[in-house]
């Protein structure tokens, strides 16, 4: 089965290219920081969760008092900031946005249930899977076919991916083989889904990127390391963003090349657009941690 992503003729040559030794470069990035209170770093903290190509980036604020005191928020490149969060609620969060300014995220009730959302135009969908739990929807990605992906609970408390359509119509997506956990965690407009999982064996550090696209799958071990790779998005160009041990990476044609600031600051990857725009949050010593939209060079 022919991937649909250029860098991927197929799923047999991704596996060749996993099976090589794989080089660890450094990725020469163009960075731009971002806060939402300029007046105060601290009120609130921002932690970004996705961005799309207008470098429209969204995630959740953290304020420093009435905890939990957690907001959706969209930072526009423009430096706008507009905050979100229905009345009563206790936490709310923005995942990710696409093109069309269409986003995903959702928001926990007085009664500490969660409602997963679709926000298109001026319109709000709640999102639930026909078979979730005890409202265990949840959504990490949205595509530019408004094609939504995410995870819920069944009643055993095991946890499924699926992919919801325009339409309104599910798609299951099946669990990594004999993986005791999968989570997805981000989608491109081809349909090719990257994420997460752990075998029985794991412990509890210990967590392997995959790739999956038209019943095919691929791991990706940061370095062929069977230790901790956390995959956050991959873009049309079928560059891969992932995590290892908090340590952003990016990975393309075989190639893992780390991700770190302009003068060397620990970076964290959180989504990265169609068209290969980073987000994440960069630790600044003189200030903390402080969000970034980056391109980097592939």
């Amino acid at each position: 089965m022919l991937w649909s992503v250029p860098c991927f003729t197929s799923i047999l040559s991704l596996l060749v290219l996993l099976t090589i030794p794989l080089q660890a470069q450094q990725a020469s990035c163009t960075f731009k920081t971002f806060v939402l209170n300029p007046a105060n770093l601290e009120s609130p903290r921002e932690q970004t969760s996705g961005v799309n190509d207008f470098r429209t980036v969204v995630g959740t604020a953290a304020y420093p008092f009435n905890k939990p005191n957690i907001t959706a928020f969209t930072h526009y490149a423009d430096g706008t900031v507009k905050y979100w969060r229905p009345l009563g609620s206790q936490i709310s969060g923005f995942s990710a946005r696409n093109n069309l300014g269409n986003t995903v995220g959702g928001y926990l009730d007085s009664s500490k249930i969660w409602h997963a959302l679709f926000f298109h135009s001026s319109t709000v969908t709640q999102i639930v899977h026909p078979k979730a739990a005890n409202h265990s929807t949840g959504l990490v990605g949205i595509n530019k076919w408004n094609t939504i992906l995410g995870g819920y609970l069944d009643s055993n408390g095991t946890e499924h991916m699926f992919k919801r359509y325009s339409n309104g119509s599910f798609a299951s997506i099946p669990n990594f083989p004999g993986a005791r956990q999968t989570s997805p965690a981000g989608m491109n407009d081809s349909g090719v889904i990257v994420g997460t999982y752990n075998l029985p064996p794991d412990g509890k550090d210990i967590s392997h990127g995959f790739i999956y696209h038209n019943g095919q799958w691929a791991t990706l071990n940061y370095r062929k390391n069977i230790t901790n790779t956390e995959i956050a998005g991959i873009s049309d160009a079928g560059i891969v963003i992932g995590n290892h041990y908090g340590v952003g990476f990016m990975y393309e044609n075989g190639v893992f090349k780390d991700i770190a600031g302009p003068n060397g600051e620990n970076v964290t990857v959180r989504g990265i657009s169609a068209g290969g725009i980073i987000t994440g949050d960069m630790w600044i010593p003189s200030s903390g941690s402080h969000g970034f939209t980056a391109k980097c060079q592939s």
